[in-house]
């Protein structure tokens, strides 16, 4: 009987990259139950992988690329409203000071033509 190191070889691979996919997705899930974002360099990091690993297993690829869309909308979604609110209180800001602006224009054409009326009617009682 001889030893095949070439069944043996593939068997120890097999059983590291197996490990190794087991590990990656507990880290997936721990991220995901954290509301922590996913992508290739935050899971490699927790996982102790490497990038060129997580690529290299389309099963891992195809779950972080998912996760990370995931994760990104999430964020995307709570960027975009809260710049959605910004853009609307500088818009109402800007329309405040227009509409302040334009008050004082008027208040000051008001004032302007109570003089004008005082000094007629001065004018038309003296003339009298």
């Amino acid at each position: 009987m001889s030893f095949d190191q070439t069944k043996h070889l593939k068997k120890v691979h097999k059983l590291r990259r197996q490990r190794t996919i087991n590990c990656v997705e507990r880290t997936i899930n721990q991220l995901r139950a954290e509301n922590q974002p996913i992508n290739f360099s935050r899971v490699a990091k927790h996982s102790g992988v490497g990038k060129s690993t997580l690529y290299s297993i389309p099963k891992l690829k195809e779950k972080i690329d998912f996760y990370r869309e995931e994760s990104f909308q999430k964020n995307y979604n709570l960027m975009n409203s809260s710049t959605k609110k910004d853009i609307m209180i500088r818009s109402l800001k800007r329309r405040i000071a227009v509409l302040e602006k334009e008050n004082k224009t008027l208040n000051n054409q008001l004032k302007h033509i109570y003089g004008e009326l005082f000094e007629s009617t001065i004018h038309s009682e003296v003339e009298s």
